[in-house]
């Protein structure tokens, strides 16, 4: 039971300190993985040979802060938060490895080549793609809301002159995205398993419920909730090797190469996953 500060409360810090220590084999991999990617992060690189380079290291930058949100989270047991966490750690994980990769898009792209014709959409340009198409959706849904200013339908029209209409730009599928990048295995494994936390779905919400051994209910879980903890670590840990397996391919020094290898061999002795990673 929370105290009437709830998550805010002090005595939830003192849990976030003593929770990772249950779970030796997990906090010192999550630790490991962790220092190597943000060593990564600090050594210069060259990235401005191509445009996904620079592309791949925001990309690694986003996915190590997502990763890093979701054990904090995990460890002050918002058990459904921590998981969208590592839900979107594992989606930049993916963009990551594209872009590492300036991957051309098959079953990626949303507007896909006909059968039988060769992909010819890079990652780069899907990705660009879909910024512009969300500025054109936003563009056109504030043309037409009432109490716009004269000023703002001229700036959406302008846009909407400049870039296009709705609908004619490319944009990225992440499901065909992991197809193109051989993780459809880990997409359907973690991706999918774990929107079920990203959403206030039915199975997210009963773990705010309390029932007795017949099944009814008895109160509502406000407290933290530590079922699914070393699950969501390890999930998490695996969608940053995915992002960090790649980048050292493009990026990385040998060396780093090998390190990578080890982080990953030591994951699959922790957890069994596919061997496409």
């Amino acid at each position: 039971m929370l105290s009437r500060d709830g998550f805010l409360s002090p005595d939830v810090d003192t849990l976030a300190n003593q929770v990772p220590s249950g779970f030796p084999c997990h906090t010192t991999l999550m630790e490991r993985v962790n220092r190597f990617a943000v060593a990564l992060l600090i050594q210069p690189r060259d990235i401005f040979q191509r445009d996904a380079d620079l592309l791949a290291v925001t990309s690694l930058s986003r996915a190590v802060q997502d990763f890093e949100a979701a054990v904090i989270l995990a460890a002050r047991g918002l058990r459904a938060q921590s998981r969208s966490m590592a839900r979107s750690a594992f989606e930049t994980a993916l963009y990551c490895a594209a872009a590492s990769r300036d991957l051309l898009l098959s079953q990626g792209a949303r507007l896909k080549p006909k059968k039988g014709d060769e992909p010819t959409t890079s990652f780069f340009d899907a990705f660009e793609g879909g910024h512009q198409r969300f500025r054109v959706q936003v563009a056109t849904d504030l043309r037409e809301m009432p109490g716009v200013t004269t000023e703002q339908s001229a700036a959406a029209e302008a846009l909407l002159d400049e870039i296009g209409a709705p609908g004619k730009h490319q944009d990225i599928d992440l499901r065909g995205l992991a197809e193109d990048l051989n993780l459809g295995d880990l997409y359907t494994v973690i991706y999918r398993q774990l929107s079920q936390d990203a959403h206030p779905s039915a199975t997210s919400l009963q773990h705010h419920l309390i029932l007795n051994a017949s099944g009814k209910i008895e109160g509502l879980q406000i407290g933290p909730d530590y079922t699914q903890y070393a699950d969501t670590v390890v999930l998490a840990i695996c969608s940053l090797l995915v992002a960090l397996n790649a980048f050292v391919e493009r990026l990385g020094t040998p060396n780093e190469a090998a390190e990578v290898k080890e982080l990953v061999n030591t994951y699959c002795q922790l957890h069994e996953v596919p061997e496409t990673l």
